[in-house]
């Protein structure tokens, strides 16, 4: 053991108990978060070891199962026993940071390299601390010799990854891919993990120390309350300690079991300085709600490490305490109207106050909750703000001014601007809209909410600008709109003509004194003006002017006037005297001055004011003019009495004629006759209800008889044909008559009976020529014109009218050569093809079969060894074969069957245990199965034997084998005479096993016997 070994602990000591004696006197200078003053500071928890009594994860123990270790003490090993489930031979994790006494040290202990605990595995240990903590440094205390290579890594956060702190490793490059003894310039990342080796040797065997400080080595270190990267580095949550190498002489090669129970990790202290993270903004830790630790925190901070400001706490950033500031969350300023805000860094960039308020109450808006929300109002900053309830779509804007009023869009009214000004409505994002309602049509404003106008009673749209289904002519001085259609009641379709101009007719009265007892002579005098007007006009309005006085004193006294609307063709005075306003009581008569009446010409000219009153009808099908007036042509008056007031109906002719426009009877053509055309004529036939010119048609019956036309087939028949005759024109025989009785063929022939010489059925249809008498259904196999003969192939006389058959023929068409109809007069042979015997040469001869047309019949082929007879069946040619013979020529042997002769095919009989097929070879012999012999296969092979239980030949047991080969062996030797000795001395042999188990056997000793040809012994 060297004295650098020695020294360098010592000073490193003294060096870790300035450090703590440091942070000590900052933690006593710091321990509350508030001066004397009540002035917030910087303050921070006590500095402690946060690993005592924690426990520490470890991923080997030694232990489980309990094992033997060995201690190296230099020149000698002292060996003892870890048992997990021993306390007191036990070395769990617990005794990393427990407390103990240096002369009774405790130590946790991993398995031994004897379990290959040995690079490249790895031995973790890892700490949770359970909050984030800011570290100082890390001090392992080393039971054994310190590891060869070992990491430390942390973790900022749970679940995070692990992040390396620091490497201690003898070859850094190699295992860490780190210099060894690396440094840290300014500028650089000061959160690079170094590797040293200076603790890496493989002395002291026992205690050795390695401390690793957070913060040495980093340019940073003294102004550590404004490095965020080195607050960042000393904060952990948890640590790991990763034991890569083990320290060793080198003579684990040998893989001696001493040697390698010898290498292990052991620790007998596990410490890490640093104190609870709550930056600056707590003096202690405690148990949070849910059991965990948390920062008690001050300076109106929240969070487990006093990371944010309270949720109420917002007006500047969040900041960690330092000795100049401590940075303390200031309050929101929301004017006492919202108890919630957020940091909001551009308003802290531009005012200096970071805090926004939200939720604002009482309608407040604002950073502060200073001024009302968009669309509320207030007069004073103590008043309540008051919505200002600006209609959405008739304002300018939903803001209001400080009394309430809202600025409207154009057409709208109203404090709120809700309401549409008078000529507008539908109000919407565009404010309201013009109404647009015709002013022909409508009576008033249109509706402000909808834009429906209010239509006069006869007109009808959205804008009431045309007239509803039976009405014309809009006019704005119409109370009603519209003006009926009038169209004698046939339309509720018209519109104003374009060929009317409007004239006026006036008349001067000369006579005639208008009072209330003379009521009908003025009324006459209006009538005949009325009536004497000319055919082509159309009255609009009439004009009456009447005078109080004599009409002498006309011009002194101002005339009453009165109109009236007549319509064109209604022959009537549209109005009655007593219409007139009332005349007053002085003086008590009055006197006519005067009638003008609007009406109206045809024409076309321009020049002429128009006379939309005029009306032009669509008319409906049937009607026509322009007033509907008449029927169009083919139709009729409904009911002629009525006139033109009458419906038009559709004249009912069937097309055969027109019909008159008022009465309606038809002028019928086409060999039609009727009031509606509605059948034809006497001597024509047809169906005039068709409609077409040729619907009626002479009858084409012989003397023009009467006819009639079948409805289903549209054929003409003729009802009343002479005797024998018939047909639809009767223009043949009827049957069993012949002859032409029309001529069609010649010279016309009465109907007489056909002569068939009894040889037809009289009963059938057809049964001669209607003609030429010809008959055409000779039965009993006769034939000719009046069936006198035999048909050919047939023989008997077709006259003899007492013979049951007169005609016979039995030839068969399969088996006769030459034309089937030919045969012997007389005796009715017939000629056979080859091989075709009977005498209709109906069957084949034998040794024949397969009659074939043409052909006749062919040889049956028998096989003359396998078949008992040469004839075969007829039809499929199958021959009779012997016993165990198949085949259709008897010419194989049957399955199960072999020997093919003369007396057939014997049976194979193959054991059906024993055989594999029930098929045996050509001389008898049967295929076997595996242990079966004999030409059946029912006996069992040697070194086989039965077994009854199975029916099966089964193996004997080994030793059958043995016997056999050597039953074998001599069989060869005997071949010679001169191994006769050999022989001698097997046999002896033989006679010494006869006591064994093989050999008492009776199956071996009849072996035995049978290879040697000797009895059985």
């Amino acid at each position: 053991m060297d004295t650098s070994f020695t020294v360098r602990p010592l000073v490193f000591a003294l060096v870790l108990s300035l450090h703590l004696h440091l942070h000590l006197f900052v933690w006593a200078a710091m321990d509350s978060c508030y001066d004397e003053e009540g002035v917030p500071s910087s303050c921070m928890p006590k500095f402690e070891n946060i690993a005592f009594s924690r426990t520490v994860v470890a991923s080997n123990v030694c232990g489980s199962p309990p094992e033997d270790y060995c201690m190296q003490t230099g020149s000698t090993r002292s060996c003892h026993i870890c048992d997990a489930s021993d306390p007191y031979l036990s070395h769990n994790t617990n005794l990393l940071t427990d407390f103990h006494r240096n002369e009774e040290p405790t130590w946790w202990q991993s398995q031994s390299m004897y379990f290959r605990i040995q690079h490249p595995n790895s031995v973790n240990l890892t700490l949770h601390l359970g909050k984030s903590f800011e570290i100082t440094y890390i001090r392992l205390k080393f039971y054994t010799s310190r590891p060869e290579s070992f990491a430390i890594y942390k973790r900022t956060e749970n679940d995070g990854p692990w992040l390396p702190y620091q490497y201690y490793s003898a070859s850094c490059r190699k295992t860490y891919g780190r210099d060894a003894k690396g440094y840290i310039r300014p500028g650089d990342n000061e959160r690079t993990a170094l590797c040293t080796d200076e603790f890496s040797d493989i002395s002291p065997l026992t205690g050795g120390n390695v401390a690793f400080s957070t913060l040495e080595g980093r340019p940073s270190a003294y102004n550590f309350d404004q490095s965020l990267v080195l607050q960042e580095w000393v904060t952990a949550t948890d640590l790991l300690i990763s034991l890569d190498r083990l320290n060793t002489f080198g003579d684990e090669f040998f893989k001696d079991a001493k040697v390698l129970r010898s290498y292990f990790y052991a620790i007998s202290d596990f410490s890490v300085g640093g104190r609870c993270k709550c930056n600056g903004h707590a003096s202690e830790c405690i148990e949070g709600e849910h059991g965990n630790l948390v920062c008690a925190c001050q300076h109106h901070t929240v969070g487990a490490d006093c990371q944010r400001c309270h949720p109420f706490y917002q007006d500047r950033p969040w900041a960690r305490a330092t000795g100049d500031s401590a940075n303390e969350c200031l309050k929101c300023n929301c004017s006492g109207r919202s108890d919630q805000c957020v940091f909001d860094m551009e308003q802290y960039r531009s005012t200096g106050s970071g805090g926004r308020c939200v939720s604002c109450r009482d309608n407040t808006d604002g950073p502060h909750c200073e001024r009302c929300r968009d669309g509320y109002y207030r007069k004073s900053t103590e008043d309540p703000c008051l919505p200002c309830n600006c209609n959405v779509n008739g304002s300018v804007s939903l803001q209001c001014d400080v009394e309430g009023r809202c600025a409207c869009r154009d057409g709208v009214t109203g404090g709120k601007c809700n309401t549409c000004q008078a000529g507008f409505h539908s109000i919407g994002p565009g404010g309201c809209r013009p109404c647009e309602c015709d002013l022909s049509g409508s009576v008033g404003d249109c509706s402000p909410l909808d834009g429906r106008c209010y239509c006069k009673q006869n007109v009808e749209g959205q804008n009431c600008n045309r007239c509803k289904p039976g009405f014309f002519n809009l006019q704005q001085v119409n109370p009603a709109g519209c003006q009926p259609c009038f169209c004698f009641g046939h339309s509720l379709a018209c519109s104003s003509s374009n060929h009317h101009a409007a004239v006026n007719i006036t008349s001067d009265f000369v006579e005639g004194i208008v009072s209330p007892a003379i009521n009908e002579v003025s009324l006459v005098a209006l009538g005949a003006l009325l009536l004497n007007r000319e055919r082509g006009t159309a009255l609009q309005q009439m004009l009456i002017t009447y005078c109080l006085t004599r009409c002498r004193d006309l011009p002194l006294s101002p005339p009453h006037t009165h109109t009236c609307t007549c319509r064109l063709f209604q022959r009537k005075i549209c109005i009655n005297i007593f219409d007139i306003p009332p005349f007053p009581s002085l003086p008590d008569t009055s006197q006519l001055a005067g009638v003008t009446m609007t009406s109206a010409v045809v024409s076309a000219d321009p020049a002429f004011p128009p006379a939309p009153w005029v009306e032009s009808c669509s008319c409906p099908p049937g009607f026509a003019g322009q007033f509907c007036e008449q029927c169009a042509p083919g139709f009729t008056r409904e009911e002629p009495a009525r006139g033109p007031l009458s419906a038009c109906i559709p004249c009912n002719c069937h097309q055969h004629g027109t019909c008159h426009p008022e009465t309606g009877v038809c002028d019928c053509s086409d060999f039609t006759t009727g009031t509606t055309c509605e059948r034809c004529l006497d001597g024509y036939y047809g169906n005039s209800l068709i409609g077409t010119p040729g619907d009626c048609r002479p009858c084409p019956c012989p003397g023009q008889t009467s006819c009639v036309q079948i409805a289903e087939t549209g054929q003409v028949v003729c009802t009343n044909c002479p005797a024998g005759q018939t047909g639809m024109r009767c223009q043949r025989c009827e049957d069993g008559y012949y002859g032409d009785p029309l001529g069609l063929s010649g010279a016309a022939q009465p109907c007489v009976r056909c002569n068939c010489n009894g040889n037809v059925d009289f009963n059938a249809v057809g049964i001669c020529d209607h003609v030429t008498g010809r008959c055409l259904k000779c039965l009993g196999h006769t034939e000719g014109d009046h069936c006198e003969r035999c048909q050919q192939g047939f023989y008997g006389n077709a006259l003899d009218q007492t013979a049951g058959q007169k005609c016979k023929r039995d030839c068969s068409s399969a088996g006769t050569s030459g034309h089937v109809n030919e045969c012997h007069p007389q005796t009715g042979n017939c000629h056979c093809l080859s091989h075709v015997t009977g005498r209709d040469c109906s069957y084949c001869e034998v040794g024949f079969f397969n009659l074939q047309p043409g052909i006749g019949c062919e040889i049956c082929k028998c096989n003359p060894i396998g078949s008992s007879s040469l004839a075969c069946h007829p039809i499929t040619g199958q021959c009779v074969c012997r016993t165990g013979v198949e085949g259709r020529l008897c010419d194989t042997c049957r399955l199960g069957f072999f020997g093919f002769s003369s007396r057939g095919c014997r049976a194979c009989n193959c054991d059906p245990m024993g055989s594999v097929s029930m098929q045996c070879r050509s001389n008898g012999t049967c295929h076997c199965r595996q242990g079966f012999v004999g030409y059946k296969c029912d006996k069992c092979e040697l070194n086989y034997f039965h077994n009854r239980a199975t029916h099966q030949c089964e193996e004997c047991p080994v030793c059958y084998g043995l016997v056999k080969k050597q039953v074998g062996l001599c069989l060869v030797q005997l071949s010679n005479l001169a191994y006769l000795e050999e022989l001698k001395d097997f046999l002896t042999t033989l006679k010494k096993m006869q006591h064994t188990l093989c050999f008492n056997q009776p199956s071996f000793r009849y072996l035995l016997g049978f290879i040697l040809g000797l009895p059985t012994f």
